[in-house]
């Protein structure tokens, strides 16, 4: 839809109809100054009247308008700087006048009211609902200009940051990470500000809309925004991983209670998806020393990752053991999901790597999950490993050391 606020009043124009039956111009230019109300006699020079004045509502009164449904086509199909909503006046519209009109676009076909006040209100309620949504509308454009922006502004720094060779890795991971966590916070500003207008939309705010596509439409945008608000921070969170500013915090703890007490937040996303999930711990504490919230976020990254590729009426299992040489101890992820082919094992452990198929619907999530858990495996000194089989399910195995490598903290 083409946009275009002006600082001059917004129009509403009437095609044919008797003006005596409208209220009165100039009345309502100093009852409401910021909207004009204009009338053309016939369907000649709308296009012409459309392009001029940009008229905000398009008034088509049956009365007098010989082929209203052919107007409305013109209009539709014409290249006009703003597009107008549309509606339909009549003393006695049909039930098939309704149904055509509405099937080609007219927001409404009104039986015409029987004071001109009420005709005024109702005018001049379609006008505001649609500025307002245009208003949203070029905010979120706006929005979207300026997040494209500060990615492009991202990009040009990372690579002026890999062209400075000079500076240590250390020095080169710790400015990504900088610049990535400014973006980061530059990109949740409007992001969040988007998802709010949307919801405004979404719930009907400021009263209902007419026309149902309206909602659906703000549903799209708040969805879409809040799946790039997940990327964002997945994003800012690796950075800082890679970068090896992630904090951790080593203690020691029962690795089979911490992993028991992280898949249980994940029993109500089995049940509502119809997966059973399993959850195996020793029967005697099994004590290592590591990052408990590095555990947490390991655990509900590959269980919920399993429950989210895993049919309805499948398992998910999550089991802790330890080892022969009472060292390392293994975490295993098993699911009866959908698998992983050899080739696409590699595209799935690289940052935004997804396994795109043409007869399955897109990839689920952001392609973030699986990397940033190898980055926590690797940070605790253990070892990831996935074996797949198409159409039979996943095994993620996470080797872990009984102590973080270099790693000081409390003990107990």
């Amino acid at each position: 839809m083409a946009m275009h606020l002006k600082e001059d009043p917004a129009t509403i124009l009437v095609i044919g109809g008797n003006q005596s039956r409208y209220p009165e111009s100039a009345k309502l230019k100093r009852l409401t100054p910021s909207v004009d109300l204009r009338f053309l006699p016939s369907e000649e020079g709308v296009l012409a009247t459309c392009r001029s004045r940009r008229p905000g509502l398009l008034v088509v009164d049956l009365e007098t308008v010989g082929a209203p449904l052919g107007l409305v086509a013109s209009v539709k199909a014409a290249d006009l700087p703003v597009d107008p909503i549309i509606i339909m006046i009549g003393d006695d519209v049909t039930a098939q006048q309704r149904t055509q009109a509405v099937e080609m676009g007219v927001l409404e076909v009104m039986e015409r009211p029987e004071t001109l006040v009420e005709l005024q209100i109702r005018l001049l309620a379609h006008l505001t609902l649609r500025d307002r949504l245009t208003q949203a509308e070029q905010r979120a454009a706006e929005r979207n200009q300026r997040l494209n922006e500060a990615m492009e502004l991202l990009k040009a720094a990372q690579r002026k940051l890999v062209d400075q060779s000079q500076k240590t890795q250390i020095e080169d991971r710790r400015r990504t990470s900088e610049v990535v966590a400014g973006a980061a916070h530059e990109l949740r500003t409007p992001l969040h500000a988007i998802i709010g207008f949307s919801e405004l939309i979404r719930d009907e705010a400021h009263g209902p809309h007419r026309d149902p596509r309206y909602r659906e439409y703000a549903v799209d945008i708040h969805q879409a925004a809040t799946h790039m608000l997940a990327i964002v921070d997945g994003t800012l969170d690796l950075a800082r991983a890679e970068a090896g500013v992630e904090p951790l915090e080593v203690r020691e703890i029962d690795i089979g209670r911490t992993v028991q007490d992280s898949a249980r937040m994940l029993r109500q996303l089995a049940e509502g998806t119809g997966i059973i999930l399993d959850i195996k711990v020793p029967d005697v504490p099994l004590h290592i020393r590591t990052d408990p919230e590095k555990i947490r976020q390991i655990v509900i990254n590959l269980a919920s990752n399993a429950i989210k590729f895993t049919p309805r009426g499948g398992r998910v299992t999550v089991e802790v053991a330890g080892q022969d040489d009472g060292g390392a101890v293994i975490l295993v992820i098993r699911d009866t999901g959908i698998g992983i082919a050899d080739q696409d094992l590699a595209t799935v452990m690289k940052p935004f790597g997804q396994v795109r198929q043409p007869d399955k619907p897109h990839p689920k999530g952001s392609g973030l999950g699986l990397p940033l858990t190898r980055r926590f495996v690797e940070m605790l000194g253990g070892v990831l490993d996935i074996s797949s089989v198409p159409g039979k399910g996943t095994i993620v195995s996470v080797r872990l050391p009984p102590d973080v490598p270099g790693a000081t903290g409390p003990q107990g």
